[in-house]
């Protein structure tokens, strides 16, 4: 009984989007006007992924793809390699991803327990014609059930991504690649450093902080601690970004 509730779009996501009505309307969304859009979100961090992966630039170089999904990946987002992500969406990512930059703001969509019946909210401006809101709310339409028939992944519908809520956090996803990249660059300039003293520099585990006043064994605890702390952050990250270069995004395991 009831409903179940699965994506909440951001309150300010519909902000500014008015000026760009007439454009939506025409299709002629140009990357100045719509990269203030995009940062925030899961596309920006599903980006960092494919950017951090080693297999998904050796691919883009040679050509060579592991699969299907790999490969739609790299028809998406392109070669990576040597770019910002602002670059990025100047030169490739607008052309696919800003099709989802549409005037209508999702603010809710729920799903009945136990049945494919779906509630969906969406707010329009007021000058949005009645074709254009009915064009622009079967799209939605779409990526829902996209969504819903799958595994609830951004990679199953990518053009989701301005609604796209996980169980996987933006928020989350960003950490574990900051940790990652910080992870690296340490590893290259001192491969000597152990987890737990990388993860003491980030402070990522504050019962596992050493005090004055501990006793050795205390704080040969809290090293073991802190280092399965990173150990795990590292183990999540690099999940993610394995996933990605396969075409499954956000997923940690297999």
């Amino acid at each position: 009984m009831g409903y179940e509730k699965m994506k909440v779009q951001r309150a300010n996501w519909g902000s500014g989007t008015q000026q760009l009505i007439p454009l939506i309307a025409a299709g002629e969304l140009r990357s100045e006007l719509t990269e203030p859009f995009i940062y925030g979100t899961y596309l920006e961090v599903w980006w960092r992924c494919l950017k951090f992966s080693k297999e998904f630039t050796q691919s883009c170089r040679t050509g060579i793809f592991t699969s299907e999904a790999a490969y739609e990946t790299f028809r998406m987002f392109g070669t990576l390699e040597d770019m910002t992500f602002q670059d990025w969406w100047t030169s490739k990512g607008h052309e696919y991803f800003s099709e989802s930059i549409t005037t209508l703001q999702v603010t809710l969509f729920v799903k009945r327990k136990n049945a494919n019946v779906f509630e969906i909210t969406v707010d329009a401006f007021q000058d949005v014609s009645t074709q254009l809101a009915g064009r622009e709310f079967g799209f939605w339409l779409d990526q829902i059930c996209k969504l819903n028939a799958g595994e609830g992944l951004l990679s199953e519908a990518p053009l989701s991504w301005p609604i796209f809520r996980s169980r996987i956090s933006y928020e989350v996803i960003s950490q574990l690649l900051n940790i990652m990249e910080i992870h690296d660059q340490i590893v290259r300039n001192a491969p000597e450093t152990k987890l737990w003293e990388i993860g003491e520099q980030l402070r990522l585990n504050p019962l596992a902080m050493p005090r004055a006043g501990d006793y050795p064994t205390e704080i040969a605890d809290k090293h073991k601690a802190m280092g399965q702390t990173v150990s795990n952050y590292l183990r999540k990250g690099r999940g993610l970004v394995d996933n990605a270069y396969r075409g499954v995004f956000p997923k940690y395991g297999t």
